[in-house]
């Protein structure tokens, strides 16, 4: 259960980094892009934070699934 927990922050920790330095990336960029390769940066990032946001409700489901107690 620990190894799940610490793997599952891994991968929460290294998904937000990627977005963060992409964003920064964005914001000031180290090269000039071209329009396309900004619309396919913007286009991933917008990918990486869907996939945020559902591990996140995914992860909240099965750990309240897990947890939930009955008396019966």
């Amino acid at each position: 259960m620990l190894f799940e927990i610490i793997c599952n922050m891994d991968f929460k920790e290294t998904l937000l980094a990627i977005i963060e330095d992409n964003r920064l990336e964005m914001l000031m960029p180290s090269r000039e892009y071209s329009e396309s390769e900004l619309v396919y940066m913007r286009g991933y990032n917008q990918a990486l934070e869907d996939m945020l946001e559902d591990y996140d409700d995914e992860l909240y489901t099965i750990n309240h699934s897990k947890y939930t107690f009955s008396l019966n």
